[in-house]
């Protein structure tokens, strides 16, 4: 329509009207362009809001993970250096204590890094789209410090495996269903984390394979110096989440306002 009034303007040597049609088409094209550009960039926006949302949301269950860690490696460094103690001979336990002690210095917090955002982030470009900086220097900071690398944990479970040894499988899975921490935990559950692993459990009808297995605790001389290696790594791996603690404690509002 535009087309056919140009042309006819032009054949009527009309130029005030060939002008005016020629001002319409631009501005129309500078109005359509700059339409698109409005609604992509609230596209953006509103995708970068989402993507802040759940960063933040990552964050914040990682945060509950660390505080996981902190607490419960350092109950699995108390129950270490108990059973150590008993063993050695500085404090009396009967053999139910021992052989339960025992067990929670090999267990191992396995709730893995929560990070599906940031990797969704960098693996399509969008980590841009993060607006605070210090909120996403934090992440990159958190997330491509790999948690192996700053562990001092002994990454073959000696320790570990020298229990599974010595222990039969009924008592093992006796402790495992009634002496670990427990199964329904979620994250996001501070509540239960105070007595993650230090709480009464119950073991009962396995009298003669706790007898034996605390004999075999007592008498084998190589698992000495595997206790001890494993109440000194996870207390390690207790203090070593305090960085990580501030670090979140710095970016994230505190849990009871969040919540």
């Amino acid at each position: 329509m535009i087309l056919a009034r140009i042309s006819h303007a032009i054949r009527t040597q009309n130029w005030f009207a060939v002008v005016l049609e020629f001002v319409i088409v631009i501005v129309g094209v500078i109005i359509g362009f700059q339409f698109t550009a409005w609604n992509t960039q609230r596209e953006a926006l509103a995708r970068a809001g989402l993507l802040t949302e759940r960063l933040i949301e990552d964050l914040r269950n990682e945060q509950w993970r660390v505080e996981g860690n902190t607490i419960y490696y350092a109950q699995v460094s108390e129950n270490a250096q108990r059973a150590l103690d008993a063993l050695e001979g500085r404090r009396q336990v009967d053999d139910r204590t021992l052989v339960v002690e025992a067990f929670r210095a090999t267990q191992i917090f396995s709730f893995p890094v929560i990070r599906t955002t940031y990797e969704e982030l960098v693996a399509t470009g969008t980590i841009n789209l993060i607006e605070d900086d210090v909120l996403l220097a934090a992440a990159v900071e958190y997330y491509e410090t790999g948690s192996d690398d700053m562990s001092f944990q002994d990454r073959d479970r000696t320790y570990r495996h020298a229990f599974f040894r010595l222990a039969d499988r009924a008592l093992y899975e006796a402790l495992a269903n009634n002496c670990a921490e427990p199964r329904t935990l979620a994250i996001g559950d501070y509540e239960s984390l105070p007595e993650i692993l230090d709480f009464p459990c119950d073991i009962d009808g396995h009298d003669e394979e706790i007898a034996r297995m605390a004999e075999r605790l007592r008498t084998t001389d190589t698992l000495l110096p595997l206790l001890r290696q494993r109440a000194i790594e996870t207390s390690i791996e207790s203090s070593s989440q305090i960085y990580w603690q501030t670090l979140f404690e710095e970016i994230l509002p505190p849990r009871e306002a969040a919540e």
